[in-house]
């Protein structure tokens, strides 16, 4: 009973910390490369004192892994920044270590979204190529 009532408790402390990061993020940050960040995810440890954000970005189609790099060292540096207004906003007894997180699942689905596409593009065109020397 006791493992389920945690499990419980680090899900809604993870939300809590989701929405409030995000409404942070929309609503506080003036840096306009912080801004076109998106939250996907939060995971904490079983003590509760740590919390690793997963984001993506916004538009990410033209941003190269170098930039992606500079996004989380940015986010990252901020974020004592996130702990106070974590610990102002929320009813939290106490605010979790924050660690920004680069989520690159989005980018590896579509990657292997259009390999699956080219291999279908390409059994196709070889099954016809085959039916036509028949």
């Amino acid at each position: 009973m006791k493992y389920d009532s945690d499990n419980q408790r680090v899900y809604r402390i993870s939300s809590v910390i989701k929405k409030e990061i995000a409404q942070i993020i929309q609503n506080e940050i003036n840096d306009p490369r912080i801004k076109n960040i998106v939250i996907t995810e939060v995971q904490m440890s079983k003590d509760l004192k740590h919390a690793k954000i997963f984001f993506i970005v916004f538009n990410q189609k033209n941003k190269s892994q170098d930039d992606i790099d500079l996004l989380s060292k940015a986010i990252n540096s901020s974020k004592l920044f996130f702990k106070k207004k974590l610990s102002k906003n929320s009813n939290l007894r106490s605010v979790p270590n924050l660690r920004f997180i680069y989520d690159n699942t989005e980018s590896k689905a579509f990657e292997l979204e259009e390999l699956i596409n080219k291999n279908l593009s390409w059994n196709v065109w070889s099954k016809s190529k085959l039916y036509y020397f028949k």
